[in-house]
């Protein structure tokens, strides 16, 4: 009877030690990817970009994304895509040039580019990014051939507007285009407008 619980005392001992070090391992490995965490995400932070997102800010983002613009007020689909003086203008643009591609409310982004980097050209960017251009119009190679403007009765503001996009469009070589809605051309003298002819009125 006493070697049996002798044997009993040794197999209890021996599954102790066996437990316990299975459990310091188990502390240390813990402790070493903890560890690594932290090494990691210091020097991730000295890198842009490498970290992914926190859960919570990827969360905020998300939700900023889904969120609609205005919670209170109803969303309707515009009438008309284009208004009825553009909307003339634009088919006028398509008869007389038919081999051409006409583009309506294009940014002027989209038209004249910003060199350099850093924050003063993202500042540009944002500024050149509140303006848009009535129509663009380019050949089937998607060169840029005009841009092609309505006049309108306008403030000062306004005024000072345009007369900022044709200086910019000027200094890019881009032909700026405007026309009176009251006079508009014939389709016949579209090109002519178009490749270089005299504006139907006030254009450079």
């Amino acid at each position: 009877m006493l070697w049996y619980l002798i044997l009993l005392a040794a197999v209890g001992i021996i599954i102790f030690a066996i437990w316990n070090y299975r459990r310091g391992s188990a502390a240390r490995k813990a402790a070493s990817e903890s560890r690594f965490e932290k090494m990691f995400k210091a020097e991730a932070q000295l890198v842009p970009g490498l970290l992914p997102p926190s859960s919570s800010s990827a969360d905020a983002s998300a939700s900023a994304k889904s969120a609609p613009v205005t919670p209170n007020v109803p969303l309707v689909a515009v009438e008309r895509f284009l208004g009825k003086a553009d909307s003339l203008l634009h088919y006028l643009l398509k008869a007389g040039l038919p081999d051409a591609e006409v583009f309506a409310g294009v940014s002027l982004t989209r038209v004249i580019g910003v060199g350099g980097e850093g924050q003063d050209r993202e500042q540009q960017l944002r500024r050149l990014a509140q303006y848009q251009l009535d129509f663009v119009v380019c050949d089937k190679s998607m060169k840029i051939l005009a841009v092609v403007e309505l006049e309108s009765a306008v403030g000062a503001g306004a005024m000072g507007d345009q007369r900022f996009k044709s200086d910019l469009l000027k200094q890019a070589g881009i032909r700026h285009v405007r026309i009176n809605p009251a006079a508009l051309p014939r389709r016949e003298q579209v090109a002519a407008l178009i490749n270089g002819g005299p504006p139907a009125h006030g254009g450079p």
